[in-house]
């Protein structure tokens, strides 16, 4: 059987970039180990807080939780202005997939959607271990590498921002309301139209 990969995307690649060059006694390939062989035990994701039961050397798992900083109110309407302005983004997240020339777009603009380090990441551990990230730690963070693999709108969730179900209206500067994005990224039914004369003169044989 084929290993788990994590990192399988760009935007996946990106959230796992936050490990690299950082290592403390072998803790990450271990955690890599603990990802693919279930010692996750359970995983919940509710806004910005991610929390996790791993288990380890002792009979009860231990408790992992993570937090990642949250969109302001001003970083939130920039990214709602971003999408709504492109249509190629629009296209691309109604496709379900996150264009990288939206992330170089949010950075232009200081706003950070991966974790540039550990340090941004609020990271504890109920293991005696010393080292931030341990690999109970560094396995939950891969496993949600995993899960941005499958769902890049989760990169935002993990912001407290739902993309697509919660934006706030946003206002202009003539005080108009903007549309929301999910209504911009359903499908729209299309008029279809055709000319009977024009289809007499076709010939199907």
């Amino acid at each position: 059987m084929a290993r788990v990969q994590f990192g399988n995307t760009w935007w996946g690649k990106k959230w796992v970039e936050a490990l690299d060059n950082i290592d403390f006694a072998n803790r990450l390939p271990r955690g890599v180990r603990y990802a693919r062989n279930g010692s996750v035990r359970s995983i919940t994701i509710d806004g910005n807080k991610v929390s996790a039961k791993v288990k380890g050397s002792r009979p009860t798992p231990y408790a992992v939780t993570l937090s990642i900083p949250p969109f302001s109110a001003s970083e939130r309407t920039a990214i709602h202005l971003m999408i709504a302005e492109s249509p190629f983004c629009l296209s691309q997240l109604g496709a379900h997939l996150l264009p990288p020339g939206l992330h170089e777009e949010l950075e232009r603009a200081g706003i950070q959607l991966f974790p540039g380090s550990w340090e941004e990441m609020g990271m504890e551990c109920s293991c005696p271990d010393w080292a931030v990230p341990c690999k109970h730690l560094a396995a939950v963070t891969y496993l949600i590498g995993n899960e941005i693999d499958k769902n890049p709108f989760l990169v935002f969730g993990l912001h407290g921002y739902d993309l697509l179900g919660g934006l706030e209206v946003a206002k202009t500067s003539e005080d108009e309301a903007i549309v929301s994005l999910g209504s911009l990224v359903a499908p729209r039914p299309r008029a279809y139209t055709y000319y009977q004369e024009k289809l007499e003169h076709i010939d199907f044989s």
